[in-house]
């Protein structure tokens, strides 16, 4: 690892609170700062008191998706957004829904809502509201499940990928919970979820212990009371952020955390991010494609880039990506993971920085390569890296315009591997 200087430490605080580590974002906790970790201190507090953005648009046109996709990314791309537009992105992948499932966007632009709403808040109350929000209810084929014929989709989901992970039930669980959560459907002219006393469950079940006559409320508190819940949710939030799975120990303090906030999402990344460890786990998790595409665009400079709802920024480049918002693989999200550094992803990314070149703004100044760098929030960099810009330079001094140059050597920054590490 590099040397640690104020700009290493405060590049990766915003690096990983937010999407788009800028020059003047960088410079704003350096300048002053009366030691490294005074600027990375400054940075954390920023990220984490900063207000949370509004929804926009907050209705959607009739001309599909995207209004809403822009919408999310010029607030990702923001200068001010801090750690709540991270976090409302993370439970877009944790609660994962896919429009070619749900196929309503005003249902999934309302469920970005709730993420929003809630994505520095209660875990809990997030929980309950996803339970029954109508792109979930049909994205895992909650609505119309009635106690004769129950889906039990959503009851595996829950427990295997939202809250305890796999080992912690049973398929009678699974059973039990798709009866109490019975009863459900979504009113397409409210966009509401509505529930039919006449179709749900009568009697009582067995649900991870706990016998009555359950309900949506009984699961979720059930789900919440259980030992599992709390260091699973916890170690997903810290691999977020920390960049690396914890420990079993590890999991089990951030479960302690967790559980003493009353599930409150706030105090448990303040517990994370104020440990003098998070400083140090830099660069040690792929760049996500969003990460990547967002911060990219920001160091590119369009001279349109300050146009309204997203501007110029083309949210289907993230389709060849391999992450457009609204569009997961599976109910499981997006993998984390070296599969974000394959030979096919840079490529990727490569014709994306290179096609995108055009319109930057130029790099000038006396040493282009520094330049460059700072522009790309590039502060721990190899030698190998360092000596490819500076041939790149070299190659194209004086055979070339301005406007060439910067594009090949924004371009190499861009497809550097430490830009393609968060």
């Amino acid at each position: 690892m590099a040397q640690e200087t104020a700009h290493a430490l405060v590049s990766h605080v915003i690096r990983r609170l937010t999407f788009s580590p800028t020059k003047d974002l960088v410079e704003r906790f350096v300048k002053g700062a009366a030691n490294p970790q005074a600027g990375a201190k400054a940075a954390i507090e920023w990220a984490l008191g900063a207000p949370a953005k509004s929804l926009t648009p907050e209705t959607l046109p009739e001309d599909g998706w995207d209004p809403s996709l822009r919408g999310w990314l010029s607030n990702m791309s923001s200068p001010d957004a801090g750690l709540h537009e991270k976090m409302t992105w993370f439970w877009h992948t944790h609660f994962a829904n896919s429009s070619e499932k749900v196929g309503n966007q005003n249902l999934l632009h309302a469920q970005q809502g709730l993420f929003r709403k809630h994505a520095l808040g209660n875990f809990g109350i997030l929980l309950r509201e996803i339970s029954t929000d109508p792109s979930m209810l049909l994205y895992l084929d909650g609505s119309g499940s009635n106690v004769e014929a129950p889906n039990e989709n959503y009851a595996r989901e829950v427990m295997e990928l939202f809250t305890l992970g796999q080992g912690s039930f049973t398929e009678d669980d699974v059973k039990a919970g798709a009866l109490a959560l019975a009863g459900w459907n979504v009113d397409y002219e409210t966009g509401k979820g509505t529930f039919d006393a006449g179709a749900a469950l009568g009697g009582e079940v067995l649900f991870l212990g706990r016998r009555g006559r359950l309900g949506v409320d009984d699961v979720v508190a059930t789900l919440l009371a259980h030992p599992n819940c709390a260091p699973f949710v916890a170690s997903k939030i810290y691999a977020y952020i920390a960049g690396t799975s914890p420990t079993k120990e590890l999991a089990a303090e951030l479960g302690k955390v967790f559980r003493s906030a009353n599930y409150e999402i706030a105090p448990l990344i303040a517990d994370i991010v104020n440990n003098p460890e998070f400083l140090t786990q830099r660069l040690n998790r792929p760049r996500y494609p969003i990460e990547w595409f967002i911060a990219a665009y920001g160091a590119l400079g369009t001279p349109r880039d300050d146009a309204k709802d997203g501007g110029d920024i083309d949210p289907w480049s993230l389709q060849q990506l391999d992450q457009l918002p609204y569009k997961p693989p599976n109910v499981a999200g997006w993998p984390p993971g070296p599969k974000w550094l394959s030979p096919s992803q840079q490529l990727t990314r490569l014709a994306y920085a290179w096609g995108n070149s055009w319109w930057i703004r130029p790099v000038e100044g006396s040493d282009l390569v520094a330049t460059v760098l700072q522009r790309c929030a590039l502060h721990e960099v190899s030698d190998a890296t360092r000596s490819a810009l500076h041939e790149a330079a070299l190659a194209t001094a004086g055979s070339a315009d301005a406007l060439s140059v910067s594009r090949r050597l924004l371009t190499a920054a861009l497809c550097s591997p430490e830009f393609s590490l968060a």
